[in-house]
C-alpha cells in the first residue's frame, strides 16, 4: 500500500477477463497494489493531478503468468538427470540428492529458478518442497521467495507409507515421517512465512506414498488454516497400475474415497485419469496443474487436456522443477501443451495460441483457487502484469502477434514485471536478485550437491565426448 498511482498507456492490452477484451491502444491504471481501471485510451478522459502517466507504445501488457507447479529447490539440479538410468536414479538420483539439499543449497537453487521464471514473466509460482530428511530445506526456499517478491504457493511435501510392494513407489524407512511431525512443521512454516504474497500449504506425496491417516490429517490442516491442499497424483503408468492393484481403482478415485478431493485441492500431473475421475475432479472444483514438458522427459504419458477442459476442470500449466524439466520457461510449456495434444489426438486443429495464454494466466489462477485475485486485468484485482516488447523479430509480423507470443516463444521479450503494482523486473533486470551473485551461488551449490550425493563422477563419465580437463576441473558442461 502507499505506492505511487500510475497509468501505462498506448500499449496493446490483453485483459484475459471473462469477455476476453483486448485493446490495440489501451491502458492500465494502478492504485496502490490494485488495478483501478483498464480500457481503451480513447476513453481515458481527464486525469487527476499527480498521476504518473507513461507511454508503452510498441509493448503488450497482459496478466502475469501463473506457474501452477514446480520445485524451486531443484533449480541447480538442471541437467544432472538427463537420460539417467533407473538403477542410477534409485541409488544416487533421488534419496542421496534429498540428503544433500539443505537451507543454503535450497536458497541458491530457488533464487536461480526464480530469476528465470520471473524475468520471463511469471508473477505467481507454485513450489512443492520436501521437509524430509532436511527439515530446513523449505526455509531456504521460502527465504528466496520472500527476497524475490514473487507471489507464491509453497507446499511442504511428506511421505509415510510402509508399503514396499512396488519399488517405484517405495519410501525408505528413513524418509517416512510421523503424521504429527508433518502437521506441526507445516504449521511452523505458516507462522514464520505466510504473508499477503506467500501461502504455505501441506502436501501429501501421493496416495501410494502416504497413508490414509497422513492424507486426512494434512487435508484437515488445510481446512483449518484456510490454505490449499496439494498432491502429486496419477503421474505415471506404474502408479496407475499399482493403484488399480492395491485399491481396485485409480489414484484420484482413492483420493476422493479418502475425502481429500475438494475445492481447495491442487493436483500435479494427473495424467492417468479415467472418465469418471475427470467428472469427479470437475464436480469437486479441484485444480490440476498440467506439466507437459516434464511428463515428456520421463515418458510418463500425455494428459487428456481436451477432455479435462470439456468437463470444466480448472487447469493451469506448470514447468515442474529444473530436475525434471531443465527449462523454467512457461512459454515453452504453453507451446508444448498444444503440440502434444495435436499429436495425441491426431487433430491439428486442437486449441489455439489464445487458449495457451488463457491456461497460463486465468487457467492457472483458477487451478490455484485464486481467480478472485489474479489471472486477468480487471478492476479490483492485484496489479500483477507484464510488459512485452512487441518489436522483437520473433514476434513479427504484428498481424499474428498473439500466435507469435506462443508459437515463436521468445521469453526474453518480457521486459517489465509488476507484482502488486511493484516493479520487480525492469527492462529485463530483476530488482531484488542480482544475476551474477545468483549464478555464482548456483555453481557453488551444485558442486556441494554433487560431492555429497556421489554424482560428480557419474556426470563426468556419462559423456561420449573426449573432454580434456585440468586436474581439478568439475563435471562437463
Amino acid at each position: 500500500m502507499g505506492r505511487p498511482e500510475f497509468i501505462i498507456r498506448d500499449a496493446t492490452v490483453l485483459t484475459m477477463n471473462a469477455q476476453r477484451d483486448c485493446y490495440e491502444s489501451g491502458y492500465i491504471w494502478v492504485k496502490d497494489d490494485r488495478i483501478f481501471r483498464v480500457g481503451d485510451v480513447a476513453g481515458l478522459g481527464e486525469l487527476p493531478a499527480g498521476v504518473d502517466v507513461r507511454s508503452a507504445r510498441g509493448r503488450v501488457i497482459m496478466p502475469g503468468l501463473v506457474n501452477a507447479h514446480g520445485h524451486l529447490s531443484n533449480g541447480v539440479l538442471r541437467g544432472i538427470y538427463d537420460e539417467m538410468p533407473l538403477s542410477v536414479w534409485f541409488s544416487k538420483g533421488m534419496w542421496p540428492v534429498l540428503e544433500a539439499l539443505d537451507a543454503a543449497t535450497g536458497m541458491a537453487s530457488a533464487e536461480l529458478a526464480l530469476l528465470e521464471l520471473m524475468t520471463t514473466g511469471v508473477t505467481t509460482t507454485v513450489s512443492a518442497e520436501f521437509g524430509i530428511p532436511r527439515r530446513d530445506l523449505p526455509d531456504g526456499v521460502l527465504a528466496a521467495v520472500r527476497k524475490s517478491r514473487v507471489r507464491a504457493l509453497v507446499s511442504r511435501m511428506t511421505m509415510d507409507s510402509p508399503d514396499e510392494s512396488d519399488p517405484s513407489q517405495t519410501v525408505p524407512p528413513a524418509y517416512r515421517e510421523p503424521v504429527a511431525l508433518a502437521v506441526s512443521e507445516v504449521e511452523r512454516l505458516q507462522r514464520e512465512y505466510r504473508s499477503a504474497r506467500v501461502t504455505v500449504a501441506p502436501e501429501a506425496l501421493g496416495v501410494l506414498r502416504c497413508t490414509p491417516q497422513m492424507v486426512s490429517a494434512l487435508h484437515d490442516l488445510a481446512v483449518r488454516s484456510d490454505s490449499p491442499f496439494l498432491m502429486h497424483i496419477a503421474s505415471s503408468r506404474d502408479e496407475h497400475e499399482s493403484s488399480q492393484r492395491l485399491f481396485g481403482h485409480g489414484s484420484v478415485t482413492e483420493l476422493k474415497r479418502r475425502g481429500a478431493l475438494s475445492g481447495r485441492t491442487l493436483l500435479a500431473h494427473a495424467i492417468w485419469l479415467d472418465d469418471a475421475e475427470i467428472r469427479d475432479v470437475a464436480a469437486a472444483a479441484t485444480g490440476i496443474s498440467h506439466n507437459p514438458v516434464a511428463n515428456a522427459y520421463y515418458a510418463s504419458g500425455v494428459a487428456r487436456l481436451p477432455d479435462l477442459l470439456a468437463a470444466g476442470v480448472r487447469v493451469g500449466l506448470g514447468v515442474d522443477g529444473a530436475s525434471t524439466n531443465n527449462s523454467q520457461n512457461l512459454w515453452e510449456t504453453m507451446k508444448m501443451a498444444l503440440l502434444f495434444q495435436k499429436e495425441r489426438t491426431a487433430d491439428a486443429s486442437f486449441g489455439s495460441a489464445e487458449l495457451a495464454l488463457e491456461l497460463a494466466t486465468r487457467g492457472g489462477a483458477a487451478a490455484l483457487h485464486m481467480e478472485d485475485r489474479i489471472g486477468s486485468l480487471e478492476p479490483g484485482k492485484q496489479a500483477d502484469f507484464i510488459s512485452i516488447d512487441a518489436s522483437r523479430a520473433a514476434l513479427a509480423p504484428r498481424q499474428t502477434l498473439v500466435s507469435n507470443l506462443v508459437y515463436s516463444n521468445d521469453p526474453q521479450a518480457v521486459r517489465d514485471v509488476y507484482i502488486d503494482g511493484e516493479p520487480v523486473v525492469v527492462d529485463g533486470v530483476h530488482q531484488f536478485l542480482d544475476r551474477d551473485s545468483v549464478l555464482a551461488a548456483a555453481d557453488e551449490a551444485l558442486e556441494r550437491v554433487l560431492g555429497r550425493s556421489g554424482l560428480k563422477s557419474y556426470l563426468q563419465s556419462r559423456s561420449g565426448w573426449r573432454w580434456q580437463r585440468p586436474a581439478a576441473a568439475g563435471a562437463a558442461p
